[in-house]
């Protein structure tokens, strides 16, 4: 019997991929829901995780502070969230990231086992490799490791925290008595030395998902080894199977099936019931921005030099920008936003200093593509994208948090429902084998 195949929906509850203007925008018209306490606002998102029928949600992580005041009010950090919204839901997966280049494997195999024990089997992990000196020097480093070097550590971290979640188990012994069994695990390598075994049960879910953002090639092999879901960046439709073919090549290198990986890219929607107030509307939350002072962050968010210009409303000099093959080796921030803003600016010639600001920054969610239409026009959308078969689903970043998460799950969730692209009713298998 072939299960259906459902759209999955991821929702990403960091208010940092909020759009900018919108802690302003929303003390003015939602105050109800702009809440004053962040912990309480991410239980918020899981309580609409929950009722939405997201498949799971994602807690970025960002260890420092780059600016300061914090807009997003200094959330949590996301496994400490995500145990905690564990105990506030019943369906929703909960996949914290965390960073290969800041964590141990050991430390952080247990706390996400433990996560995957509050849940019932609904954790998973996001793991990232992390840019920054000024972060490096958080963690008691120097600088910041060179690419390759963050790779190499990143492959063999997961290699050790899925050797400890593989060689453990809970068994009904010969004398009636339950008990948990593990193993050392006797890893040696190039940047760990683990024994083991690891100190915490396994949920039903065996060991938790692993998902990767691997946008270059480096990522997409270290996600071909060891994902069960990819975060990516897709512009358009073209650009999500070229990805998916990039992916399935890897995977098949690393001896895995091909497509058994499922690719879900980043989308910020702007619906309202017809396009015009869509657009009316994300334009109202731009009037709280300063583009002027937002403007030079373009480049230099990637490490690169800022382009010159005389006014926001001049055409951006795209001709400044290097081809992303050129840059692949040493960009500062992760390569598929990169590769998304200039696909963007590309497709959108003689776009302004301030068009290009506010899709790369202003409007929330990083470069990943911004959608404006009706509710109509977004569930064609996503029919369109889930009818290809090149991504599993979207990781949603809503632009103005809450307010905006209620509009979608009211208005667009019954129609994906009703065109038979969406889950009708809570999945509750373990969060992996919703992926599989």
């Amino acid at each position: 019997m072939t299960t259906r195949r459902y759209l999955h929906l991821n929702l990403v509850g960091n208010d940092v991929n909020l759009h900018m203007g919108a802690p302003a925008y929303e003390q003015q018209h939602h105050a109800d829901t702009a809440l004053v306490d962040p912990f309480e606002r991410l239980m918020t998102y899981g309580h609409l995780g929950d009722e939405g029928l997201f498949t799971a949600i994602f807690l970025g992580d960002v260890p420092g502070m780059p600016n300061s005041p914090a807009f997003d009010g200094g959330p949590a950090e996301p496994i400490t969230a995500l145990t905690a919204m564990a105990r506030e839901t019943k369906h929703v997966g909960l996949i914290a990231t965390a960073s290969t280049t800041f964590y141990d494997p050991y430390t952080l195999a247990r706390l996400i086992a433990s996560l995957d024990q509050a849940s019932d089997g609904r954790a998973g992990l996001n793991a990232v490799t992390t840019v920054g000196d000024a972060l490096a020097l958080n963690y008691s480093k120097t600088s910041h490791p060179d690419r390759e070097t963050r790779y190499r550590r990143a492959t063999e971290f997961l290699d050790v925290t899925e050797a400890l979640w593989a060689n453990r188990e809970v068994r009904r012994d010969p004398d009636g008595v339950t008990r948990y069994y593990a193993s050392p695990i006797n890893h040696k390598g190039e940047s760990f030395s683990v024994i083991g075994p690891l100190n915490v049960a396994p949920s039903r879910q065996g060991r938790p998902l692993v998902a990767q953002a691997g946008g270059s090639g480096p990522g997409i092999k270290v996600a071909a080894r060891h994902a069960d879901m990819v975060f990516t960046a897709a512009s358009n439709r073209e650009r999500a199977a070229a990805y998916r073919e990039d992916l399935d090549k890897a995977l098949a290198d690393a001896g895995r099936p091909v497509g058994s990986v499922p690719a879900v890219p980043g989308l910020i929607p702007y619906v309202a019931r017809t396009a015009k107030e869509a657009e009316e509307q994300m334009l109202a939350l731009d009037e709280f921005v300063p583009w002027e002072l937002l403007a030079p962050k373009v480049l230099v968010q990637f490490g690169l030099e800022p382009v010159s210009f005389d006014s926001v409303e001049d055409r951006f000099p795209f001709e400044q920008m290097p081809k992303p093959a050129d840059v692949e080796k040493t960009i500062k921030s992760t390569f598929g936003n990169y590769v998304g803003l200039y696909d963007w600016i590309e497709a959108h010639p003689g776009a302004t200093v301030r068009e290009v600001t506010a899709q790369s920054l202003g409007r929330g969610g990083a470069q990943h593509r911004k959608f404006v239409g009706s509710y109509d026009d977004i569930v064609d959308d996503f029919e369109a994208w889930w009818n290809d078969g090149n991504v599993g689903g979207f990781n949603l970043m809503f632009p103005v948090g809450p307010a905006s998460i209620r509009e979608f799950i009211d208005e667009v969730i019954p129609r994906m429902i009703d065109r038979g692209i969406y889950r009708s009713t809570p999945d509750d298998r373990p969060l992996r084998e919703r992926f599989a």
